[in-house]
């Protein structure tokens, strides 16, 4: 029987080849390592630049949020020396208007007192005129008062002259007496004048004495009003506190706003009660103290809002405008896309309500603007104030964060949502 051999045509043997089974050998080509080596470094180098450049930008903006919060923190100072400063005032009026009035009534009495003092020694050099002008003949006159004739008798013996030497001594005894008369007036006026300079001398040492009272006082209530003062920071500070914390705990925006309500008018009822009660004390100071920190805590006080100059709060395009519809339906206010690190300024002047993380809206800031008006701002990067803060319109917020990003506007009064737009 013949043997029948398999016959591997050319097209089998490649089959086979491509199955695998048999070994082809490798075709001479060029590699491609060197290119892909190459590549891999660029792409590398690609990412080591942009982490460097990355790292730049976080620390120069790193560097302009500390230099930013030093600036707030130097205006809240100056503020806070300022309002101390007013109400140091307010407290010294009475008390500097009497230390003027005493310091005046010193001032004209040492001019009375020098001018009385100046008469004094006028009047004491006539007195010792006259007495010298009398001294030499006051023997003779007083001689010739007691015993005109025989005096003359015993100085002439010519009766001749009798009549003329009879009237000279009577001339010279008048001229005596109206001199001595003089003589005890001015010594008169003399005594007035010593008894008023005295009486003078002792209305200005109590008026002295009424000046150094007066400066205790004042110095009194400076140093009251100081503690005073601070005391009702710390109770503003609290207070602040209890309503950011109450904020922070709401489940939605409009549960934190309502909550931030509520806070502040039980605060500020208790703080008017606390006031009242001061006031029953006849502490009156710290009544009115008290009763000023009870009126910040309200929303009905400061400017209000303001028609804006066309510039929101940060640089950036509007990607949702107002009741433009979104998913969740009509957009209840203005949302902006912002460059990175851009400043987020204050819409408007006001108490800064809450600032911190809330929620998904990362960190928010609600700005009581006064009239019962309030912006909400949400999706700012790194906040630069903090509750509890006073800020002017323009002041900066804060900034967004490094790569960008959205910052939502709404605007609320009372209870309402309004456009915010005419006020930006």
């Amino acid at each position: 029987m013949p043997v029948i051999k398999p016959v591997m045509t050319g097209s089998l043997i490649l089959g086979i080849c491509l199955m695998g089974e048999i070994p082809v050998p490798a075709a001479a080509s060029p590699s491609r390592h060197p290119v892909s080596s190459a590549s891999q470094k660029a792409l590398e180098k690609t990412k080591r630049d942009r982490e460097a450049l990355l790292s730049r930008k976080a620390g120069q903006a790193a560097q302009i949020e500390t230099q930013r919060k030093a600036q707030v923190k130097a205006a809240q100072e100056a503020a806070l020396q300022a309002d101390r400063a007013r109400h140091f005032s307010a407290l010294t009026d009475q008390a500097a208007e009497e230390l003027a009035a005493t310091e005046k009534q010193i001032d004209a009495l040492t001019q009375e007192i020098a001018r009385l003092t100046d008469l004094q020694s006028r009047q004491r050099a006539a007195l010792a005129r006259r007495r010298a002008s009398l001294q030499a003949i006051l023997p003779v006159a007083l001689r010739l008062a007691h015993y005109p004739s025989t005096s003359f008798i015993a100085l002439s013996g010519q009766a001749e002259k009798s009549v003329q030497g009879l009237s000279l001594i009577a001339g010279l005894t008048r001229l005596t007496t109206r001199q001595a008369e003089d003589l005890h007036g001015q010594q008169i006026l003399l005594d007035q004048t010593a008894h008023e300079l005295s009486e003078r001398n002792d209305a200005l040492e109590k008026a002295r004495k009424m000046q150094a009272r007066l400066r205790d006082i004042n110095a009194r209530k400076k140093d009251d009003a100081t503690r005073h003062q601070e005391e009702a920071e710390a109770r503003l500070k609290q207070a602040r506190a209890e309503i950011a914390s109450a904020t922070v705990k709401a489940a939605t925006l409009d549960d934190a706003l309502s909550a931030l309500d509520k806070t502040q008018a039980r605060l500020r009822a208790r703080m008017e009660e606390e006031a009242r009660a001061l006031a029953r004390q006849n502490q009156k100071e710290k009544a009115e103290a008290v009763s000023n920190q009870a009126k910040r805590l309200s929303s009905s006080s400061g400017k209000g809002i303001s028609h804006g100059g066309g510039h929101g709060p940060v640089s950036g395009t509007i990607v949702t405008t107002w009741h433009q519809d979104t998913e969740s339906g009509p957009a209840t206010g203005v949302t902006f896309e912002a460059r990175g690190a851009g400043p987020v300024s204050a819409p408007c002047a006001g108490q800064v309500d809450f600032a911190g993380p809330f929620r998904s809206f990362g960190n928010m800031i609600i700005l009581d603007c006064g009239r019962h008006y309030r912006f909400v701002l949400s999706g700012i990067g790194q906040l630069a104030v903090s509750s509890g803060q006073s800020v002017g319109k323009s002041a900066s917020l804060g900034n967004m964060g490094a790569s960008g990003g959205r910052l939502f506007v709404q605007l609320r009064s009372g209870s309402a949502i309004i456009d915010p737009r005419p006020y930006l």
